[in-house]
């Protein structure tokens, strides 16, 4: 079990900081398909299904193919890439990233949708810019509505993290792999692997969810 914690960072690590890009990426998705701007709209509904339909574990591959040959090509042609290298590590949060940006965006375009509009409306009609109204009605109602869905999401990314043992990063599931091989005892690595993917789950779930009714207190009061 020690060992096993030793390498939880890892896996905190690419979890948070692959949800944390993909939520920058995400919003300016959700806006641009949410005002259905021509051309860009039609991409990113087919990056969308093509990252919600494909296995987590091909876009990992594809990542850990694709992004290297991509390096390669830039420092033949652009100078300023040569000596840049790509790490495993970047890899995985490259491609966590792009996968929860797929996800996290959909999740905040559900909780948009989830807001009554008439409050919109109503805020317009008192002399509120649209902005403005945005920011003081819309936003805060949505916040409460999209933890859910995030929650999931993050849950998920944390699961996940078990599969980039495949391109090289030891997180949990890899140690615990490197450990039983060892000491062929695999049954008692993957139960001190269970425990710990559920504690880590039940700790941030139970966080949002904290989070999430202080925020509808607050909005809702």
């Amino acid at each position: 079990m020690p060992k096993l914690l030793s390498v939880l960072p890892v896996t905190i690590f690419l979890s948070f900081i692959g949800i944390i890009f993909g939520l920058i990426l995400a919003v300016p998705i959700s806006i641009i398909r949410e005002k259905r701007i021509p051309i860009l709209s039609q991409l990113f509904d087919i990056y969308i299904s093509l990252f919600r339909g494909i296995p987590i574990i091909v876009q990992i591959y594809i990542v850990y193919y694709g992004l290297p040959r991509l390096l390669f090509l830039l420092n033949q042609n652009h100078p300023v890439a040569k000596g840049f290298t790509m790490t495993s590590m970047i890899i995985g949060i490259v491609a966590f990233a792009l996968n929860s940006s797929a996800n996290v965006s959909e999740a905040i375009r559900s909780a948009y949708h989830g807001v009554d509009k008439s409050q919109y409306d109503a805020a317009l009609s008192v002399g509120l810019t649209k902005a403005s109204a945005f920011q003081k009605i819309i936003i805060p109602q949505l916040i409460p509505n999209f933890i859910p869905n995030f929650t999931n999401i993050l849950l998920d990314l944390i699961k996940d993290t078990a599969l980039v043992y495949n391109i090289g990063i030891v997180e949990i599931t890899g140690q615990a792999n490197i450990l039983a091989s060892f000491s062929f005892n695999y049954l008692e690595a993957y139960l001190d692997a269970l425990i710990i993917y559920l504690v880590v789950c039940f700790v941030f779930a139970n966080l949002l969810s904290l989070l999430e009714n202080k925020i509808k207190r607050h909005v809702f009061a």
